[in-house]
């Protein structure tokens, strides 16, 4: 009963069976034949055409075309013709260009004599019934009859056999419009490469390079797989063919990394994803040089799995990158998934994981490879914008350095040229206090010396003019030695050396001093600075401080007056102050105290000055990390205060740094 059924099955689907293997050429002079075939796989090629009619064949299916993926066995297949048109001129074309060799047999319906043609990239062009990137076999079939055709396939590269039975007016037809849209791909792809060249010319940056070549070994790819680099570029070299097929995948990868690597910053970003994208390319590279050295005995899957796994890698940097908000990685996340998908269908259909269409159909690659060229070009726009972004502001930021920095030594030549202008006018000045106020006590002496020799002088009057020209040399010295320390420290020869300094201990030694000058005009002293106060100073430089604050006060002071010194502590410094009852100093005059256009004026007694000993004052306390300043009152007194830093211990270093910067 159970074999009844499959009987009437088998009754009932014979007529399917066998209408599904019968190929009719119509009118429409179009015949795309798919899995409408018949095929034997002969693993140990010895199948001859004498006995290919009693050899065993197995149907196939017949929704795609034939693909057997990498398989170095020979493979036949028979396809059954039958001509219901006019048309008696028909070729056969095999849309898959890289097959090494492909034979075809058809037999003579006059003479039953088989003719045979060859093809395939092992062969030159030439060869070929018309000089097509595709396999071409022409053949004649009478109106309404039938005829049987064999193909035999042997080749390193994939399996594939898509076939289509053109009239010679179809076939002429189809490829013009195929031509067409090849050409608009390979155009754009052209405009392209000369557009980054172009930008590449202005802002040489190697990311644009490795774009450049990248888009070029994208570009040999598709040409290869379909015919035009062997068609265009050496048709009579047909051994060309396994070198192009050798490097062309490593090339992809090669150019492909570098522009990743360069582009996502991928070393800095993720070590461990730039060293796996960096190891799958050199182990690609590798399997080519191996292919090239073991000539024709290494297959070409391997370049298939290295390409999977580097669109894969790609994906996954610019995915990281993304994640690590990257901006630019966006839109190269984009173009890699683009090419990732059709390049993946692609490198499964050849390997036979998916049906033979998708590699022979480069619809599908050439769009991925037009999409990802626009979305790189518009990630290397924003990175392009980017970088001219922070150009920008770099030169912004240099500009404002280098302007304040202009300003800075602007105001520093300014203030040179008024301290030399400074300088040049103390100069005038001093010249003429050397040569008044040395001169003068000379010519003094001398004259006293004269009248002494000739008798003239009385010893009351001899008395009275030495006193003067005590007086008179007092001064001098005086000014000669603040002269001697002003220069040397205009010529920064002068020694600082700070260290604890007892200031009611100094200030004493300094009215001691000055004792004489006290007497002789009666001027009452009162030293109130606290004893054991300490500062950390240079003692011969606050010994001139005082020296001269003294001086001036006592200068300035008429008889019986009174002179103070006092101090107080603010903070870490020490404030000192000389007071005195004397004339004041008016208002007009202040603001010119402490430099080298100092005015000076006679004493209560026509004592006499330079202005330098204040200036003096003001660089030594400053030296020492304080400040000098006074406060003064017409007719009533003046006092000077100065600062100093208070001795401590953890206050020593930071000390001697302050007194280091002043």
């Amino acid at each position: 009963m159970v074999s009844r059924i499959f009987v009437i099955i088998g009754i009932i689907l014979a007529p399917y069976y066998v209408e599904a293997q019968q190929l009719v050429l119509s009118a429409t002079g179009h015949l795309e034949v798919k899995g409408r075939m018949q095929h034997l796989r002969d693993a140990e090629g010895s199948v001859i055409l004498d006995r290919i009619a009693q050899a065993r064949f197995e149907s196939i299916d017949t929704a795609d075309s034939p693909n057997y993926g990498f398989d170095r066995a020979v493979h036949w297949f028979k396809m059954e013709l039958t001509n219901t048109s006019q048309q008696e001129d028909w070729m056969l074309e095999v849309a898959y260009a890289p097959l090494d060799q492909l034979d075809f047999y058809i037999q003579d319906s006059a003479s039953g004599k088989w003719l045979h043609k060859t093809a395939g990239d092992l062969q030159p062009i030439a060869v070929r019934d018309l000089q097509h990137r595709h396999p071409l076999f022409a053949f004649q079939l009478a109106p309404g009859n039938s005829q049987t055709i064999y193909l035999r396939v042997k080749t390193i590269s994939s399996i594939q056999l898509p076939v289509t039975i053109w009239s010679r007016e179809a076939f002429l037809q189809a490829s013009f419009h195929i031509q067409i849209i090849n050409g608009i791909f390979y155009g754009a792809m052209l405009v392209m490469i000369l557009y980054q060249l172009f930008l590449f010319s202005f802002m040489r940056d190697q990311t644009t390079l490795f774009y450049v070549f990248t888009l070029l070994s994208m570009v040999n790819i598709v040409a290869f797989f379909q015919g035009y680099t062997f068609l265009y570029f050496f048709p009579d070299a047909p051994w060309l063919n396994d070198i192009f097929a050798s490097f062309s995948g490593p090339a992809f990868i090669l150019f492909s990394t570098l522009l990743s690597r360069s582009f996502l910053n991928l070393r800095s970003v993720s070590r461990w994803l730039d060293n796996l994208l960096v190891g799958n390319m050199l182990i690609d590279v590798f399997m080519g040089i191996l292919m090239c050295v073991f000539f024709r005995r290494v297959s070409y899957q391997y370049h298939h799995y290295f390409m999977l796994m580097h669109c894969v890698l790609t994906l996954s940097s610019a995915a990281y990158c993304l994640v690590r908000r990257y901006v630019p990685a966006l839109y190269y996340l984009l173009s890699w998934l683009t090419i990732l998908l059709a390049t993946a269908f692609f490198t499964m259909s050849n390997l036979g994981f998916v049906p033979g269409y998708m590699s022979t159909n480069y619809t599908g690659l050439m769009a991925g490879c037009v999409l990802q060229m626009l979305f790189i070009a518009f990630a290397l726009g924003e990175r392009w914008n980017r970088l001219m972004r922070e150009n920008q502001e770099a030169k912004e930021l240099e500009n404002e350095r280098l302007e304040r920095e202009v300003r800075l030594r602007t105001e520093e030549i300014n203030h040179k040229n008024e301290r030399l202008e400074e300088v040049i006018r103390v100069k005038d000045k001093l010249f003429s206090v050397v040569s008044h106020d040395i001169k003068g006590p000379l010519s003094s002496l001398q004259m006293a010396l004269t009248l002494t020799k000739t008798g003239t002088v009385s010893p009351e009057e001899f008395q009275t003019l030495t006193g003067a020209l005590d007086q008179r040399f007092s001064q001098t010295t005086e000014f000669i030695e603040n002269l001697l320390q002003w220069a040397q420290i205009q010529l920064k020869g002068g020694t600082f050396d700070p260290g604890k300094l007892d200031v009611h201990q100094l200030s004493s030694a300094v009215l001691r001093l000055l004792d004489p000058e006290l007497c002789r005009k009666d001027i009452v002293i009162e030293n109130a600075i606290q004893e054991s106060l300490y500062v950390y100073a240079d003692q011969n430089m606050i010994h001139s401080v005082f020296r001269n604050l003294l001086t001036n006060a006592i200068k300035f002071t008429g008889k019986a007056g009174h002179i103070t010194l006092r101090s107080r502590q603010e903070g870490k410094f020490v404030v000192l102050s000389i007071s005195d009852t004397g004339v004041g100093i008016p208002e007009k005059n202040r603001n010119r105290l402490f430099t080298l256009s100092s005015i000076t004026t006679q004493g209560t007694r026509h004592e006499k000055g330079t202005g330098l000993g204040l200036l003096l004052c003001k660089e030594f306390v400053e030296k020492n990390g304080g400040q000098i300043w006074l406060e003064s009152e017409v007719a009533k007194g003046t006092t000077f205060f100065f600062s100093l830093p208070e001795y401590a211990e953890e206050a020593v270093t930071s000390a001697e740094a302050l007194a280091g910067e002043v």
